[in-house]
C-alpha cells in the first residue's frame, strides 16, 4: 500500500541561493517527495554555466524555460532552447553554458534527492552582494562538492 504523502509548497516558501553566478530557487526537497526527487529553477545570465563535472549519485534533468544553453557531455555538444529537455545519469561529465543574450530559466531535477543540501550549504543566501560572492567563492563550492558526490574536472 503506498503512504498518503503530497507536497504543496507555496511560491513564497522557496529558499534562493547564488551558486557560482547562478540563482537557486528551491522548489521541493527530500523532506517534501519522500527522498524521490528534489527540484530547483535556475536562472543564469548570458556567459554563465557551470564548468565540468560529474555526479555519482543523482541523475538529473534539465528542462528549459527560457534562454539558450550550450551543453557538452561525454564530448558531444548540443545545444538546448525552450522547450528543450535533457536527461542524465550519474557518472557522465558535463558542462553547460548560457549563449546569446537572454537569461536563462531551467527547472532541474535531481533523482534520488540530496543534490539541494549541496546548493543549501555551499550556496550564497539571496540578497543583496549574493550574484558577486557566489562569483569570489566559487574555489570553496568546488572544493565541498566532492561530500556530495560531485566531481569537478580540474585543468591543469
Amino acid at each position: 500500500m503506498l503512504p498518503a504523502m503530497f507536497s504543496i509548497v507555496p511560491a513564497a516558501d522557496r529558499r534562493t541561493y547564488w551558486l557560482g553566478g547562478q540563482r537557486q530557487a528551491l522548489i521541493v526537497d527530500a523532506s517534501q517527495t519522500n527522498g524521490r526527487y528534489a527540484l530547483s529553477h535556475s536562472t543564469i545570465a548570458p556567459g554563465g554555466g557551470a564548468a565540468e563535472h560529474s555526479h555519482s549519485r543523482e541523475a538529473e534533468a534539465f528542462y528549459v524555460i527560457a534562454g539558450r544553453l550550450r551543453y557538452a557531455l561525454d564530448g558531444r555538444t548540443v545545444v538546448l532552447e525552450k522547450g528543450d529537455f535533457l536527461h542524465a545519469e550519474p557518472g557522465h561529465k558535463y558542462s553547460f553554458e548560457v549563449i546569446g543574450l537572454e537569461t536563462a530559466e531551467v527547472l532541474i531535477l535531481y533523482a534520488p534527492a540530496g543534490l539541494e543540501r549541496f546548493v543549501a550549504e555551499a550556496g550564497v543566501p539571496d540578497g543583496a552582494g549574493a550574484f558577486r560572492k557566489s562569483m569570489d567563492e566559487a574555489g570553496a563550492v568546488m572544493a565541498a562538492a566532492p561530500a556530495y558526490g560531485v566531481r569537478y574536472t580540474r585543468s591543469s
